[in-house]
């Protein structure tokens, strides 16, 4: 949307750019109809690892294409000069069963209906409507994702319609205003999803009350219930800050209860719980035609060399050994001990 921005109205590469790639313009102009799915594509893929692209999901695709078909109709059927006149000079808006103003509504209109309609599917998640709740830190994640988004969208829409009733002045300046919003909403979300941004703030090095003080069983208590019943574990982006927050301690408390209680780091305890989860799936039958990948996913892990590497030390065993020999134990079972 940057580029199509840029190449469509700065006046030093626009004609440039139309005289050695046309059909660019003829692509980007469908590109403002992809935004609203790619959002609700990317959210759905977050909540439900079960999630999957079939007919209903490409059926999101339909405005794109017809936005492609209208374009191309309308303009680059034409020889390359009536191209230019009509896209660049702005001549389709003269033209009047081109209803070219329509299009241009109806492409700043649909990103804010699929913001909203995902602003939605967080409501429900967040209050349990589905099989697997939002925790309040995906909720988070999510809101600043699709929040901005739509947020910027709704700028540009108000911004299109105020353009539409006093052209030039003001609404030059909103726009040029919406693009620094799209700026900064890139900058922080860049800066947010960054490694660096998920690192524990250092911690100061134990001392000798820490190794003598003795652990208190209801801080136990909370972190073994937050991983069994709550399954913070499955939350790709859980850190010791955030993990602390939600079981009310520091995170000095945790990180030194999981040293000494689990003998274990943060790391290693929550990657536990996750490879339990991914066994306990690639034991299920109703999870055989999920690939391992999507399984380990489904279990917080997202990075495929972490989840090999801490399954193999777990178990011994790759996890697809590890299915097949549960499949084959499973198979060998006479159907009445099954039934029993």
């Amino acid at each position: 949307m940057a580029i199509n921005t840029l190449i469509l109205w700065a006046e030093p590469v626009r004609h440039p750019v139309f005289a050695v790639v046309p059909y660019l313009y003829l692509v980007l102009g469908g590109v403002g109809f992809l935004l609203g799915p790619l959002l609700y594509w990317q959210l759905k893929s977050h909540l439900e690892p079960e999630f999957t692209f079939g007919l209903r999901q490409w059926l999101h695709l339909a405005p794109a294409l017809l936005a492609l078909v209208y374009l191309y109709i309308e303009c680059f059927r034409f020889p390359h000069a009536v191209q230019r006149d009509l896209l660049l000079n702005l001549q389709l808006y003269q033209q009047s069963n081109a209803f070219y103003s329509d299009f241009i509504t109806l492409k700043k209109l649909l990103p804010v209906i699929y913001g909203i309609l995902c602003l939605s599917v967080i409501q429900r998640h967040s209050e349990g409507g589905s099989t697997r709740s939002m925790d309040g830190e995906v909720r988070k994640d999510q809101l600043y994702v699709v929040g901005g988004f739509t947020a910027v969208w709704l700028w540009a829409a108000i911004t299109h319609f105020f353009g539409t009733l006093r052209p030039g002045g003001v609404s030059d300046v909103m726009g040029i205003v919406g693009n620094y919003f799209n700026l900064a909403l890139l900058v922080f979300l860049i800066y947010r999803e960054s490694p660096k941004s998920y690192q524990a703030a250092p911690l100061e090095p134990p001392t000798d009350h820490d190794a003598k003080a003795p652990i208190d069983a209801r801080q136990v208590e909370r972190l073994t219930r937050a991983m069994t019943e709550d399954q913070a574990f499955l939350n790709p982006q859980i850190t010791l800050e955030r993990f602390a927050t939600r079981v009310q301690c520091s995170p000095r408390e945790v990180s030194m209860i999981i040293n000494r209680h689990f003998h274990q780091n943060f790391h290693e305890f929550v990657s536990s719980y996750r490879v339990e989860e991914v066994k306990r799936n690639l034991r299920a039958p109703q999870y055989n035609e999920w690939t391992i990948s999507d399984i380990a996913q489904a279990a917080g892990f997202n990075s495929k060399a972490t989840f090999h590497r801490f399954f193999k030390k777990a178990e011994g065993t790759t996890p697809s050994q590890y299915r097949k020999d549960h499949q084959a134990a499973d198979h060998r079972i006479p159907t009445s001990s099954r039934t029993a």
